[in-house]
């Protein structure tokens, strides 16, 4: 099991080489971005080349829906950008978001309004086309269900068996699973046994508490148990600190990596 965090909402006083510098003193070198192009692509390519910071993962779409077919040459010249950058700097996950989402995460709906089966519909052929474009690069395709109850209402894919489904009908190694915990304990709860009986098509895990979206230990979940579960199942991928500390960043680190380190 290695760990990452995202950068964008730990040490958020500081710019990105900041927040890494405060992350990599809880001997974690691994971390996520949501928009890479929000941050200086320099500094990114200069902390993955010269520093040992590891990339591992954006979003591949913010500005056209896997959802509608009228977005559909928008997604594609998104995601041609962002799997050249990928290549480029060694990041192996893109996430491919469904719905197109505003600066607080609420999804703009579909002009003119479209059914759930157009939606799918849609969005199977979108990813279809995605796996294509990343044949023969390291890179993996991420879908996450996001909660539509508190954070994201309106947003497409909110249950994990739409998302494993979905994953399962494309037939590819290369498109897996971003089980986020907080969302998922939000929609549907069952965390531990919904991980372990599909941990094959999970392909990296995120954590924050329930409720606020706070670190491990503020809230509900008990994190204790998901770690011993990972372990015992030879969970060998990521886990992934993405909450909005309670209080300091250094003691929401702290108690990621006395959990899951």
């Amino acid at each position: 099991m290695k760990l990452s965090v995202c950068a964008e909402t730990v040490f958020t006083d500081r710019v990105l080489p900041g927040r890494l510098e405060g992350i990599k003193r809880h001997g974690i070198s691994a971390y996520e971005l949501w928009i890479l192009e929000s941050h200086d692509l320099g500094a990114v390519q200069h902390n993955v080349q010269a520093d040992g910071f590891d990339l591992l993962l954006y979003c591949g779409n913010r500005n056209h829906a896997l959802i509608n077919p009228a977005h559909r040459e928008g997604v594609l010249g998104e995601f041609r950008q962002s799997v050249e950058r990928a290549q480029k700097l060694n990041c192996r996950f893109l996430a491919a978001l469904s719905d197109v989402v505003d600066e607080k995460g609420i999804p703009i709906p579909p002009d003119p309004p479209l059914s759930e089966t157009q939606r799918i519909t849609s969005m199977y052929e979108g990813l279809s086309q995605l796996l294509e474009m990343i044949e023969g690069t390291d890179i993996t395709l991420l879908i996450e269900p996001l909660n539509t109850k508190v954070d994201h209402p309106g947003y497409t894919v909110r249950y994990s068996d739409f998302g494993f489904e979905m994953i399962r009908a494309l037939g590819s190694p290369r498109i897996k699973m971003l089980y986020d915990i907080y969302h998922l304990q939000v929609m549907e709860g069952n965390i531990i046994d919904t991980i372990e009986s599909n941990l094959g098509d999970i392909g990296h895990i995120h954590v924050a508490d329930v409720p606020g979206r706070h670190e491990s230990g503020t809230g509900e979940l008990n994190y204790a148990n998901i770690a011993r579960m990972l372990q015992a199942n030879n969970y060998d991928g990521y886990v992934g600190l993405e909450c909005f500390p309670a209080g300091d960043s250094d003691a929401a680190l702290k108690a990621f990596t006395d959990i899951f380190g």
